[in-house]
Order: C-alpha cells, then structure tokens, then sequence
C-alpha cells in the first residue's frame, strides 16, 4: 500500500490540538519546496474529500479518522489503539526503538538549543532545534514529511534550518 501511496497526490491532514506539529510540518514543506497541501483540522468536511492520502495523527482521540486515509503517521504509543489495527501505518516516537523512525540522545547545548539524533529508513542525522518541548512536534511532522516522499537528508536539513519556536 505504501507504495500506490508514494504516486499519489499529496495531501495531508493534521490532528493536532497545540498546532506546533502543523506549524513544522509547514516549514519543513516550504522549505524544501514542496506543494503538498496541509490540511489544519480532521473534520467531517476534509474526511469527505477522497484526495486526503495521509493523516498525521498526533491525537489519539482522532484514531477513528484513520480508516479514511491512505497512509497514518502516528506515534508508536498509539498503534496498539483497535482503531488503528490492520491500517497502514508509520510510526514516530521519542522512546521506543520499534518505531519506524525515532530520535535518541536528546540534549541540550551549551548555545541553549535542544539536539538529538533523529534515526529512521536505515539513516541517521543529526537535529538542532529551539526547544526540548518541540522534539516530538519536530518528529512528527519530519515522519509526514517522509512519508511523502521527501528525502531523509532533505528533512534533516530543514529541521535545523527552520526557525522552529511556534
């Protein structure tokens, strides 16, 4: 399934109630020049629109909304949900090793920034962002970005050059 994903027109839709991961995700999207549209809420409305491919589910509570998408971008936590069960996942974490993509050794630095390395598709980069608080935001929206096709390295990048302090 990943793969008809892969060919399909973009589009994503965010549950997120403090808006930090939209916010990245958009960022990290304009930066690296992609024209995917973000759609801000899961609602009846955008559920209805059969060009949504990928949901990137930060709140469980929007699990249900899951079975109308191509593709769920959600943190490993939520997979053991029933609504998730049998649907075509990538999952993030911050603290499990079984995620499809996941960060390690989070620290802060001496200039006061959050770094961490960011592991997933058999690579390994380095991040550096504003705050320890916007890791799993940062995360997240880096996994959207991926399943989207765009390059790891490209993700990398974007994180630490986007102002990331929403």
């Amino acid at each position: 399934m990943m793969e008809s994903f892969s060919h399909a027109k973009k589009r994503i839709a965010v549950s997120d109630k403090n808006g930090h991961t939209i916010s990245i995700l958009k960022k990290i999207l304009v930066f690296c020049d992609r024209e995917i549209e973000v759609a801000a809420a899961v609602s009846n409305q955008f559920l209805q629109n059969d060009k949504l491919t990928l949901l990137l589910l930060c709140d469980a509570e929007q699990a249900d909304s899951a079975r109308n998408f191509a593709l769920c971008v959600t943190n490993y936590e939520f997979t053991a949900l029933p609504a998730l069960a049998g649907l075509n996942l990538l999952t993030y974490s911050t603290v499990s090793d079984s995620a499809d993509i996941t960060v390690r050794n989070i620290r802060q630095t001496p200039e006061g920034f959050t770094a961490f390395e960011m592991i997933g598709v058999g690579v390994i980069g380095r991040v550096k962002i504003a705050g320890e608080e916007f890791v799993t935001p940062a995360l997240a929206a880096a996994a959207a970005a991926i399943a989207c096709g765009i390059p790891f390295a490209e993700v990398l990048n974007a994180l630490n050059n986007i102002n990331i302090n929403c």
